[in-house]
């Protein structure tokens, strides 16, 4: 019975996404423009999932595939000398230590009023136009859902891909109909989130700055007792990074690359902290300043809000990277819709109905399914959820220059910040049942991909 409703409310909400997806006026704009039963995820499961793994163990892997080009400067042949100047002026250099220390949320959070008024350069209000509004992050970056959605889509639609990822986490469907004991699953969620994010900070701290005999003396200052949970000063000084990670290290990194890449490939689902996040503070730790530095960094999560959760059937970010040609496999599947929707206009009808879209959607993922089940080694279907989690913090953040004193980032004092957490899990899902007639669905280790979107989501399916 629970199955029969899991595939209904599932048809149901793809049939009208994919409709509003056709014809959503967000989106024209922007073209235009450019294990039986599963456990409750509690507390306790938590702490035995979210293990620490040190991003010491995966050096073979390029500094530069660990963070965006953001500091490229692009000038037209044609722009003057002058044009060029102030163009590479005006680029900001990469941060010492990534890290976004402000009370208020990413803007792609912040839905736009076209009542607001606003300031312009000349200091008159003006009120936004519809231009605007859709020119904003919280359209052009998929809003709530994040990178890798067209628009933010509608609220129901995110409800239903909410609820569909609690009951594949576990949730019964009547304990999501209920107020009351939805409430109560979302609470557990959001207080393992901020456990989680004091793990995934403190695993980074130790993986990146630890290095030989320091290793003892940090653990120490992360786990003293303070108003802190994480707490962690440092001073960096880059000749003993170079005499360290010279030419030795050099050596050794071409003998021991291959053993490294077999350790990700079987372990790296089970790390707190995705590799890419990883890299980006080790290349930032090696290449980002020449003289010596102090880093500061106390914080202490308060509260959390799950702002988004979805499924992604069919596709994992270990399968995709194993098989590159699935990346766009949604992407495929859209434009398959889109097809026979053209198809039906010459036909001479205004669009699809709601069944033959339903049946459309239901096949194609039903394909992605078996495609996944085939190529995993345990011959199961697997599906991605990935949440995304707004946490509130009190803390401290500094980074200073400590023969000149100049403080290079943040300011030291202590403030209310909110940091955008991006997680995932892999299910591994039978597709047939076994010989005694049982039903497991395999609930991976939590991982978190970015926070803050400093790797603009971190994005693998489209």
């Amino acid at each position: 019975f629970t199955s029969v409703i899991l595939a209904t409310v599932k048809m149901a909400a793809l049939i009208l996404a994919q409709l509003r997806l056709l014809t959503s006026p967000v989106l024209q704009a922007a073209r235009c423009k450019i294990v039986s039963q599963p456990l409750p995820p509690t507390s306790r499961l938590w702490l035995n999932h979210c293990r620490v793994i040190s991003s010491t163990s995966s050096p073979s892997v390029k500094a530069s595939e660990s963070a965006p080009a953001t500091d490229a400067t692009v000038v037209d042949e044609a722009d003057t000398v002058e044009e060029s100047k102030l163009a590479a002026k005006l680029v900001k250099p990469k941060p010492i230590f990534p890290w976004r220390h402000s009370p208020y949320p990413i803007p792609r959070l912040v839905k736009p009023d076209i009542n607001n008024k606003t300031d312009d350069r000349d200091g008159r209000h003006r009120r936004e136009t519809s231009e605007d509004v859709y020119e904003s992050d919280y359209y052009t970056k998929g809003g709530p859902l994040g990178p890798g959605w067209p628009s933010p889509m509608e609220s129901w639609f995110r409800a239903a891909l909410y609820a569909n990822s609690m009951n594949l986490l576990g949730a019964s469907w009547m304990s999501i109909i209920f107020p009351f004991t939805r409430k109560e699953w979302i609470h557990e969620m959001e207080w393992a989130f901020c456990d989680a994010f004091s793990k995934g900070v403190k695993g980074m701290l130790e993986g990146t700055y630890s290095i030989n005999g320091d290793l003892r003396e940090v653990d120490d200052k992360l786990d003293s007792e303070s108003s802190f949970d994480v707490e962690f000063e440092q001073t960096i000084d880059p000749k003993p990074l170079v005499e360290k990670g010279g030419e030795q290290t050099q050596t050794k990194s071409d003998d021991t690359k291959q053993s490294n890449d077999k350790f990700e490939q079987e372990q790296e689902e089970n790390c707190m902290l995705q590799y890419k996040l990883r890299n980006m503070y080790q290349s930032a730790r090696q290449h980002s300043h020449p003289s010596k530095i102090n880093i500061l960094l106390r914080t202490q999560p308060q509260s959390a809000v799950i702002e988004s959760m979805f499924p992604v059937f069919g596709l994992s970010r270990s399968l995709v990277e194993n098989h590159p040609n699935l990346r766009h496999s949604y992407r495929n599947l859209v434009k398959h819709l889109q097809r026979k929707h053209k198809e039906a206009q010459s036909e001479g009808r205004s669009r699809l109905n709601p069944w033959e879209v339903g049946s459309i959607v239901m096949s194609g993922l039903d394909e992605l399914m078996v495609q996944s089940s085939k190529l995993s080694d345990d011959r199961k279907g697997v599906i991605t959820v990935i949440a995304q989690v707004s946490i509130q913090c009190r803390e401290q953040f500094c980074v200073r220059d400590v023969e000149t004193k100049e403080v290079i980032q943040g300011d030291g004092a202590p403030k209310d910040v909110t940091h955008l957490v991006r997680f995932e899990i892999v299910l591994r899902e039978p597709l047939e049942e076994s010989e005694d007639g049982s039903w497991e669905m395999e609930i991976g280790r939590w991982q978190i991909t970015d926070w803050d979107d400093l790797l603009d989501g971190n994005v693998w399916f489209t």
